[in-house]
C-alpha cells in the first residue's frame, strides 16, 4: 500500500492559513497601539488566538510526519526481513527537488529517511544494501540494452525501437537497477526498490 497523509496535510494547510492571517492581524493591532502611543501597548504574546492556530498547525504537521515515519518503518522492516540483498538507486534528492512539478512528491516520499532506515536495518539483520548509479535506468531497454534517450515524465509506457519490447517505465527502471546491482554483487536474490 502507498503512503497517504493527505488528510493531515490538508488540515495543516488550513491551520497554516489561519495562523498566518491571525498573526498578521495581531501585528497590525500591536503596530496600531505603538503608533497611537497607548499607555499600555499590547504585545504579540498578549493575543492567544494566533498561538492556538500555531499549535494546531504544528499538531497536524507532526501527525503527518509520524504517519510517514511509521509507514517507512513498516516498509523497510518488511523489505529487510524478506530479502538478503536490496538494490536501490543512489539518488540525489536535492537535484530532483529542483523540478517544482516533482518536489512535493519527492519530499513526501522521504527518500533520504527511507534509505537511512534501510542502511541501519540491513546492518542490524546482516543483509546487504547496494546503491547503484541511477544514470539511464529509465532510458535503457532492460531486454536488449538499447538507450532510447530521455523521455518526458508523462510517458509511462514505451516500446524499444530496437527489439520492439513494450515497457512500463517504472518496471523497466527497476529491472535495470536489479541488473546493475547484480553486476556489483555478482550474485542473486536481489530486491528492487525504485522511487
Amino acid at each position: 500500500p502507498s503512503f497517504n497523509s493527505s488528510y493531515f496535510e490538508k488540515k495543516a494547510k488550513i491551520w497554516q492559513k489561519k495562523y498566518s492571517r491571525r498573526r498578521h492581524l495581531v501585528k497590525l493591532l500591536v503596530l496600531q497601539d505603538r503608533n497611537k502611543r497607548v499607555l499600555c501597548p499590547r504585545s504579540l504574546e498578549s493575543f492567544t488566538n494566533w498561538q492556538k492556530a500555531q499549535k494546531s498547525k504544528a499538531k497536524y504537521q507532526a501527525k503527518a510526519a509520524n504517519q510517514r515515519r511509521d509507514y517507512l518503518h513498516k516498509l523497510t522492516t518488511h523489505l529487510v526481513k524478506q530479502y538478503d540483498v536490496i538494490a536501490i538507486e543512489d539518488l540525489k534528492t536535492k537535484n530532483l527537488q529542483k523540478n517544482h512539478h516533482l518536489a512535493k512528491s519527492i519530499a513526501n516520499a522521504s527518500w533520504r529517511m527511507f534509505r537511512q532506515m534501510l542502511e541501519y536495518k540491513c546492518e542490524w539483520y546482516g543483509k546487504k544494501l547496494i546503491a547503484v548509479d541511477p544514470k539511464n535506468t529509465s532510458r535503457i531497454c532492460s531486454k536488449c540494452g538499447y538507450n532510447s534517450g530521455a523521455k518526458p515524465l508523462e510517458i509511462r509506457e514505451w516500446t524499444c525501437s530496437k527489439c520492439q519490447t513494450k515497457h512500463d517505465r517504472d518496471i523497466n527502471a527497476a529491472v535495470n537497477i536489479l541488473h546493475k546491482g547484480s553486476t556489483k554483487l555478482n550474485g542473486q536474490g536481489l530486491a528492487m526498490v525504485t522511487s
